[in-house]
């Protein structure tokens, strides 16, 4: 009996939680023989199974609701930098480019001046060919072309962050 109070004891040192803890009593209990009631460990098991399937369920509805970089650019440019223009799918041709590249995700202008260029590229879209024309073609033309990568996270407070730095 001594062996066994020293392991449940160390297990719940180790797990976490009020829950872990009682779920740890209630087994040294029913193991032990001095529970009265023998289906205690079988509702703070249920018990276990339902906050863990909510848990599941927060966080699912939470990560379902993933605003895309491309709403955020337009929301913040429109909002936080009222005097500039924001342009669409802009080909490396309207840049005095060639015609083939990748199409700039956005173009920030001020009146009729480009003063920004913006991609949202996926993970290895750096190492297409059409994507090394549209960044040769920027920097001929002298305007600054920032990337944002559409997989990651990008909060609000870094696309203005990174906005300011270039505007």
């Amino acid at each position: 009996m001594g062996l066994l109070d020293k392991v449940l004891k160390k297990g719940k040192e180790a797990l976490t939680g009020d829950l872990a803890g009682k779920i740890v009593e209630a087994v040294s209990e029913t193991v032990l023989g001095t529970e009265d009631n023998p289906t205690a460990l079988g509702k703070l098991v249920g018990e276990a199974a339902a906050l863990q399937e909510e848990e599941k369920q927060s966080v699912s509805a939470n990560q379902g609701i993933t605003v895309p970089v491309e709403v955020k650019l337009r929301n913040i440019i429109g909002n936080q930098f009222p005097s500039y223009q924001l342009r669409e799918n802009v080909s490396p041709a309207e840049l005095g480019g060639p015609a083939e590249g990748m199409n700039y995700s956005f173009a920030v202008c001020d009146g009729s001046t480009v003063r920004l260029l913006i991609m949202v590229i996926g993970r290895n879209t750096c190492a297409h060919k059409d994507y090394k024309i549209s960044k040769a073609c920027a920097e001929q033309a002298g305007i600054t072309m920032i990337n944002f990568i559409a997989h990651f996270e990008n909060t609000v407070p870094y696309i203005t962050d990174r906005l300011h730095n270039y505007l």
